[in-house]
């Protein structure tokens, strides 16, 4: 019987096994790890304390328990440097990353290139009195000695508290959830949508803020990190525009060393997409923005992929090569279900020389494909036979017509692939599929807008919403006022902004949608004040956003 499957009474049982084991074994407080005074542990690389009795059980490569019974490495340095995060939740299990690093800013992380051995515990309080699970896993410098660690045999709709120990350091302490029991009907749930930090145009001034909220989890829409040489007005990448694995995991590790950054990661988990800034701006599928060879473009591409794997919390397998299939869903219960789409690696090459403007020839009718057929396909069966009550196309790009009537198209956008678009809404209406939302970002906009059935025509009726998350950091590609002027010809958008910094915060209960819109003062001061700028609602059973009094 699966954890989602226990009864009530089953739950409370396996709980107090838990907590009566950790009694038993002395709990993991006050530091206690491998190689310290009293732990019992054999330090072979075996799994330490399960408190129901099963070993946890280990994945891919860089997942895997540790098995090498290697001494303990004495480290000259804190190696905890890139601080540590939690991701991909499921009703019994949770990713545990981290990445060992004493210097960042050189691709092997000043490390030994050799396994080593780490320890990691889970606990149902930060003192971690408690102990929950507990075992070694093996950093492998195949993989940046990054960890994923799935921990597995946890409670569903429950929050624990986990930290890594290697020699005399231990990690930051990390707060993470699992996902409430797939039968479950949850009350609520709280999270926020963040995208676009480039590093060079402003300082993480929001997530102190989003710190601050109760929240139980981050979806990340995508441009991680930036690839360009930049240098900006406070900040600068330092380094040339990566192409090389190396060079990509020092770009990460620049990014991860923010403070701020690494605080949002600690506060709960991640679900994480990415867009094209992780590898290359606007490139499409297996299409270089600058025309390079196939060959070195998909080299490449596969060396941008295993570094974006090394840095996050992602419950996957290592990338193989230039192909990384990341597309996954996600269900809280049956309130909410989320699909997380891939809209670069699969899709046709942007039309028109993508350069935005009043568009060519046939753009109209343009058939390229935003997320090829396969993954289209599994969008289409995972809503079809879903029984949340919210479904969230959560993916990178904006799905409205904001074209302005032809005078000014983004080709990188759905605008650009209006056919791939039609699809969706088409199978959104035939099905007649209630209470759904796009979740949106990459064009450093914030947005709030209804979605016709027919995406031209403006009699059309209204079926589901799009929520636009402004970026982080990252300035608009098009002037403020240019925008704002022309935006009063787009009738179904409720809200836009085109010259503020922030993230969304969403509150989702059976009967309502909740979209806040968090806004900075600056982000070109280290701290600034955030303002709730715009609250905007949807009622479960009316398409679209509820009218403003």
């Amino acid at each position: 019987m699966s954890t989602s499957e226990r009864r009530p009474w089953q739950t409370r049982r396996h709980f107090l096994l838990q907590v009566l084991a950790a009694a038993a074994a002395g709990g993991c407080g006050n530091g206690v790890g491998p190689g310290d005074e009293g732990d019992e542990s054999s330090g072979d690389g075996s799994s330490g304390d399960a408190p129901t009795g099963d070993a946890p059980t280990s994945g891919e490569t860089g997942t895997t328990d540790a098995t090498t019974g290697s001494p303990e490495p004495v480290l000259p340095s804190d190696p905890f440097t890139l601080g540590i995060a939690s991701g991909d939740p499921l009703p019994d299990s949770v990713i545990l990353w981290t990445r060992l690093a004493l210097d960042p800013t050189i691709a092997g992380g000043g490390l030994p290139d050799e396994v080593l051995s780490v320890f990691w515990e889970i606990a149902t309080d930060e003192a971690f009195t408690v102990c929950v699970l507990s075992g070694f896993a093996d950093a492998d410098p195949k993989f940046a000695h990054s960890l994923h660690i799935d921990a597995q045999g946890l409670l569903p709709d429950t929050w624990y508290f986990y930290r890594f120990k290697i020699g005399e350091w231990t990690s930051p302490v990390g707060r993470t959830r699992t996902l409430p029991a797939a039968d479950s009907s949850p009350e609520r749930l709280r999270f926020a949508t963040v995208c676009c930090q480039d590093y060079t145009d402003g300082y993480y001034t929001g997530y102190p803020h989003l710190v601050q909220e109760d929240i139980d989890l981050v979806a990340f829409l995508g441009d991680y990190i930036y690839e360009n040489a930049a240098t900006g007005p406070v900040r600068s990448h330092a380094n040339p525009e990566p192409t090389t694995l190396d060079e990509y995991r020092v770009r990460h590790a620049l990014y991860k060393g923010d403070a701020d950054l690494r605080a949002a990661h600690a506060k709960c988990p991640w679900v994480m997409i990415w867009d094209d800034h992780e590898v290359e701006n606007d490139y499409a599928g297996d299409i270089s923005q600058d025309d390079a060879p196939k060959d070195a473009w998909l080299a490449r591409r596969a060396a941008a992929y295993q570094a974006y794997y090394e840095h996050m919390p992602l419950r996957l397998p290592p990338p193989e090569g230039p192909d990384y299939k990341i597309y996954r869903a996600m269900k809280w219960g049956d309130l909410a279900e989320f699909w997380l789409l891939d809209t670069r690696q699969y899709r046709s090459d942007q039309n028109c020389n993508d350069e935005p403007g009043a568009g060519c020839e046939g753009w109209e009718t343009y058939d390229g494909t935003l997320l090829g057929d396969e993954q289209e396909q599994w969008l289409k069966d995972g809503m079809r036979a879903s029984v949340a009550t919210w479904k969230l196309i959560t993916q990178q790009i904006v799905f409205s017509t904001v074209s302005f009537g032809g005078s000014l198209v983004n080709f990188d956008q759905w605008d650009g692939y209006p056919l791939a678009r039609q699809r969706i809404l088409d199978f959104i209406h035939d099905e007649q599929l209630a209470n759904v939302v796009v979740i949106s970002g990459d064009l450093h906009v914030g947005g709030l807008g209804d979605l016709a059935a027919i995406a031209s025509d403006t009699d059309s009726p209204t079926i589901a919403a799009e929520i636009v998350t402004t970026s982080l950091t990252s300035e608009g590609n098009i002037p403020a006022e240019t925008v704002e002027a022309l935006i009063v010809q787009v009738p179904r958008i409720k809200y836009f902004n085109a010259h503020s910094r922030g993230y969304v915060s969403h509150e989702i209960t059976p009967a309502l949608y909740t979209v806040r819109c968090v806004i900075m003062a600056t982000v070109f001061e280290p701290m600034a004040d955030a303002t709730v700028e715009a609250e905007f609602f949807i009622d479960a059973g009316t398409p679209g956003f509820r009218p403003q009094p």
